[in-house]
């Protein structure tokens, strides 16, 4: 079974983090809206001003029990800890960044820029592996064990996606919209296609 992730993608760093959805959701709740038009009026009807802006909610469950009935050292020490804490650095600049951009201000260094956040990428299924910007977690810690270490959890994810009009040429995940996007043109060329073989069935058939 394919199953969905989230991966934090940071160039700098080596290594990747990712948390693999234990049991993929049930439902994934998705909202398109058109890009602001420029003006109105009929000349813009029909004119597209920009990708649409398309947010997605989901669910997530997360449960250590299992594992520490297996036992295992990790699950028994830490529960769904580590899987919580890659959730939630999504939203976290690192703290080696905070402590350079202190030293800076300390320095005497006039402008800082804003701390820059990996970019997170929602993958659900082959098909749709697409750059997100994380706009809230909702965390229902559920059990613990003795030391107060969270063991299930759940975990109400809501992003927004990254389009083309939202990142650099150079960045990633311009690249990972722009194949979501042919991806599913060529579903809707396909669906267009089994439609007229379909229609052309039932007229023979008729």
């Amino acid at each position: 079974m394919t199953r969905g992730a989230i991966v934090a993608v940071d160039p700098a760093s080596p290594l990747s983090r990712i948390v693999v959805f234990q049991y993929n959701p049930d439902e994934v709740s998705r909202t398109l809206a058109p890009a602001g038009d420029g003006g109105g009026g009929s000349s813009s009807a029909r004119r597209a001003w920009g990708a649409p802006k398309e947010s997605v909610s989901l669910t997530v469950e997360l449960d250590a029990t299992d594992q520490m009935d297996a036992g295992d050292p990790v699950a028994g020490a830490l529960g769904i800890t580590p899987q919580l804490s890659v959730l939630e650095m999504l939203l976290h600049p690192s703290s080696a960044r905070v402590i350079a951009n202190t030293a800076l201000l300390m320095a005497g260094t006039i402008e800082i820029l804003p701390l820059e956040l990996p970019l997170t990428v929602l993958v659900w299924g082959p098909g749709r592996v697409l750059p997100v910007t994380i706009s809230n977690l909702a965390i229902t810690e559920q059990a613990f064990t003795a030391a107060l270490t969270p063991m299930r959890a759940t975990v109400e994810i809501s992003a927004d996606v990254l389009t083309y009009d939202d990142l650099s040429v150079t960045d990633v995940g311009y690249g990972l919209y722009v194949a979501h996007l042919v991806a599913k043109e060529v579903m809707a060329t396909a669906a267009v296609v089994a439609g007229g073989v379909t229609s052309i069935a039932d007229a023979v058939g008729g």
